[in-house]
């Protein structure tokens, strides 16, 4: 973003009285990216669009060719050549199709002769749902102000005539087709499915024969820069696309053969229709199964006289569909489809307005499949961003996002959900620190201001308060072995130690180190050190230098700098040892951390008598100072 600086002079003032006047200026880079993208989006809707005959047949041939990958795989391990176990697999899907065709148009018939004999009780229910409680008084004012409508339309219209009022029924009647033109009426409307289902057959068998060929022209797309691991991500995707669609098909169908089998127990008729139409269904997230249960319900409940059959219908989904959502998928292929809940709305919205009821049936594995490439291919990440269900930001980072807005609350329940995985210091080592450092090293670029660094280290202070009630133990492990760092107790303490405040916790320059002292203050009174902690403003100078606790035995330096040799470290410890000559100096270097090398440097060159670079490390250093002069520690469960 560049700011552009604009001069303004008022009327009658000199060149003194110009007052500079900076407003905002979009980057033109920024600008013409966005119009490219949107340019690029538009192309590709009007694409999807224009070309749907052909690409609806190209990506049904494309999914089936993951689902069929298997199979190939299996009859190839059986020795049979490639071309020969394509032809076999791709007849084994045909065959499967064209009997559920069948199956389907055979009992639509039989339904359409059917229904006629429903009617009468479908009748005597709505008649009964009309004169019972259940019609409110707002349908029954409705009806009765069409009906006026309709009476007074009728009074208000021109007088018949009587030719008018008897008139002659003429029937029109063509002439029986002939020859060619009854073959025309027979194939007419089989046409567009024989041509969706040639392409859809010619697609299939050229995507499973050339596989290896539409690999590698992709990879050449994606990038050449590292092939062996391009290479190796797209196959794993490729292997995990056809496990995943492989593995929700049979379960669609195993859901589709249950409630087959439960509607015919129950006596609904057309059950092996319901239960095919159930089993598609399922493909369509949210509401596939509330729209599969709908008409199996609604025929049940105008073939039965009473109501047992339609509350019978309606528990079959109710318990099916749960123990398939919640049971079963989860043993088969995980607890979700790797896409967020609005990814799956977004999707199923889009390719349903694009291509109607067969974009609706393929609007969640076309999306899977763009998510699965998006976390294997690096130029198409940003689909996994957008549309994939792992979070769009780091713990560390959303934590910092919460530090930033002041939301202590928000702050504290995202350190509560990982303290259900990790102890105490942990979770303040994997997401509280990376946080500050985060903001440690904004306020080296003049990103952060001094009033936000200590904002954000109020909003820490609230948020240990808030966590203050949790151990620093491991929530997974037993009483005996949950402690890593063993617990002292006072008596057992040392004379020089068994002061109010053992160890003093010194923020040396920033509000960002004053936060980080204040989780090591509490790390430190969990395993019975109690700790105070000196603000940086105490500190910052000879002339406003004050200490709280000078007869602490040992002192924590809390230090976020990174730059160069950390001259200020050195000259507040020459400040401490003045005051407090027998006390051992720890030095805490935190933007350090994994670098033992640079930490030990800085410790010989700030004279500091220990070093660490974590809140982990600190404790267990300040533990075992204390166990020196105390003896034996006492574990604590």
């Amino acid at each position: 973003m560049h700011i552009g600086t604009v001069l303004t002079q008022k009327p009658g003032v000199g060149s003194m009285g110009r007052l500079l006047v900076t407003s905002p200026r979009l980057d033109p880079g920024l600008i013409s990216a966005l119009a490219h993208g949107l340019i690029v989006a538009g192309l590709i809707v009007v694409l999807l669009i224009a070309g749907r005959e052909i690409l609806e047949p190209l990506v049904i041939a494309a999914l089936l060719a993951f689902i069929l990958s298997p199979l190939i795989r299996r009859l190839r391990q059986w020795g049979v050549w490639r071309a020969p176990s394509v032809v076999l697999a791709v007849l084994f899907a045909l065959g499967v199709l064209g009997a559920l065709s069948a199956i389907i148009a055979l009992q639509i018939t039989q339904l359409a002769e059917d229904l006629p004999t429903y009617e009468t009780n479908l009748r005597n229910k709505i008649r009964t749902l009309g004169a019972g409680k259940l019609t409110s008084r707002a349908l029954d004012r409705a009806t009765g102000t069409l009906k006026d409508l309709q009476e007074e339309i009728t009074k208000a219209g021109p007088a018949a005539s009587p030719a008018e009022q008897k008139p002659v029924l003429v029937e029109v009647r063509q002439p029986e087709p002939r020859g060619l033109e009854s073959i025309g009426i027979l194939v007419r409307p089989l046409l567009s499915p024989l041509t969706m289902t040639a392409l859809v057959v010619l697609f299939l068998i050229f995507i499973l024969l050339q596989r290896e060929d539409i690999r590698d022209r992709f990879l050449r797309l994606a990038g050449t820069a590292d092939l062996q691991r391009s290479t190796a991500a797209l196959d794993d995707a490729g292997s995990r696309l056809s496990r995943f669609f492989l593995m929700q098909t049979l379960l669609n169908a195993g859901f589709g053969l249950v409630i087959t089998i439960g509607l015919w127990v129950i006596g609904v008729p057309n059950a092996v229709l319901w239960g095919i139409f159930a089993g598609l269904m399922r493909f369509v997230p949210f509401i596939g199964s509330i729209i599969a249960a709908f008409f199996p319900i609604a025929l049940a409940a105008a073939v039965d006289p009473g109501w047992s059959m339609a509350i019978a219908t309606a528990g079959l989904f109710l318990v099916a569909e749960p123990i398939a959502g919640h049971v079963i998928e989860p043993l088969l292929y995980g607890q979700h489809t790797g896409l967020s809940p609005v990814a799956i709305v977004i999707s199923t919205l889009f390719w349903t307005l694009l291509w109607g009821p067969i974009g609706l049936l393929l609007a969640t594995p076309l999306t899977v499949c763009l998510v699965v490439l998006g976390k294997h291919i690096e130029a198409l990440q940003f689909i996994d961003v957008l549309l994939g269900d792992e979070p769009a930001l780091e713990p560390h980072e959303r934590f910092y996002q919460r530090l930033l807005a002041a939301d202590d609350t928000e702050a504290a329940d995202m350190a509560e959900r990982q303290l259900k995985k990790q102890r105490l210091s942990a979770c303040y080592d994997t997401v509280a620190m990376p946080a500050l450092a985060l903001g440690q090293t904004d306020a080296a670029h003049g990103k952060l201001s001094h009033d936000k660094q200590l904002e954000i280290c109020h909003t820490v202070e609230e948020v240990v308060e808030d966590l203050n009630d949790h151990e620093d133990k491991d929530p997974e492990a037993s009483d005996e072995i949950a402690r890593g760092t063993p617990v002292l107790t006072s008596d057992s303490l040392h004379e020089n130690w068994r002061v109010d405040y053992p160890v003093l916790c010194v923020a040396s320059r920033s509000p960002l180190d004053q936060a980080a002292s204040t989780m090591l203050a509490q790390l430190l009174g969990k395993h019975g050190l109690p700790a105070h902690v000196q603000p940086f403003t105490d500190v910052a100078s000879a002339r406003s230098f004050k200490i709280d606790a000078p007869d602490a035995p040992l002192v924590c330096l809390s230090y976020f700098g990174s730059a160069g040799n950390p001259a200020h470290v050195r000259y507040l410890i020459r400040r401490l040892r003045r005051v407090m000559p027998n006390t051992r100096f720890l030095a805490c270097f935190w933007m350090l951390l994994g670098d033992d090398n640079k930490a030990e440097d800085w410790r010989a060159a700030v004279g500091a008598d220990l070093v660490a670079t974590s809140l982990s490390e600190a404790l267990k250093i300040c533990v075992e100072e204390a166990q020196i002069h105390t003896g034996p520690a006492i574990a604590v469960g």
